[in-house]
């Protein structure tokens, strides 16, 4: 029975932490305090050890010695070949929906991008939002492997969700890229479906890559 309930709260230890980082409220480079966290989260050392555990395990902090846990820091070149991976299942995800969804997992998608479309403002409602739309579109892709993967992937640049998503006038121009997808899949014209998503990540990219690289010169 412990381990039963064990396992919730660190999932839930663990979404509010990767949250919390996604928001910004932990910069890359800060440190983590054990103490501060259990106190924070209303949880015990325990369960809050185990979900530092598991962000280390997806990347998202590190262990310096003598320090403790910290919030790692994407280079540049990580961050490229992290969106590179990222285009590449979203493009293979585009593109097996558009084969083999069903009308209700069609409508599911055209109701998450019309939530997307609802939900610019807060940040963290814009982000469950796309969050959502991706659930829909990887459920019409039937496979769940994909899925998996491109949650890792996610989670690692999830650093870089804010600066993207958040650059002015991104949300209406993020809305017609994923339109263009689900037009796509409704179509079921995989390989438009694949360029679409293809490109929708490229220009994330590019946002992204950009802000690390002024970043970069900023700190010489």
């Amino acid at each position: 029975m412990t381990n039963k309930q064990a396992a919730p709260l660190r999932e839930q230890a663990v979404a509010t932490l990767r949250e919390r980082i996604v928001r910004g409220e932990f910069p890359s480079g800060s440190r983590l305090k054990e103490r501060v966290l259990v106190e924070e989260i209303a949880m015990s050392r325990t369960v809050i050890r185990e979900a530092l555990r598991q962000l280390e395990s997806e990347r998202l902090i590190h262990i310096e010695p003598n320090v403790g846990p910290v919030v790692s820091e994407l280079s540049r070149d990580q961050a490229r070949q992290l969106y590179e991976v990222r285009a590449a299942l979203e493009g293979t995800a585009a593109r097996l929906a558009a084969e083999n969804r069903t009308r209700d997992e069609l409508k599911e998608l055209h109701d998450a991008l019309l939530n997307i479309d609802a939900h610019f403002e807060p940040f963290d409602d814009l982000l469950r939002a796309k969050e959502r739309f991706y659930a829909a579109l990887i459920r019409a892709s039937h496979n769940d492997i994909i899925g998996e993967q491109l949650a890792g992937v996610q989670a690692r640049i999830s650093q870089l969700r804010r600066v993207t998503l958040q650059q002015a006038g991104r949300g209406r121009r993020m809305v017609g890229e994923l339109q263009r997808v689900v037009n796509a899949v409704a179509a079921g014209d995989g390989e438009a479906a694949y360029l679409a998503s293809i490109e929708h990540v490229q220009v994330a990219a590019a946002i992204a890559l950009e802000h690390l690289q002024q970043h970069t010169e900023a700190g010489k």
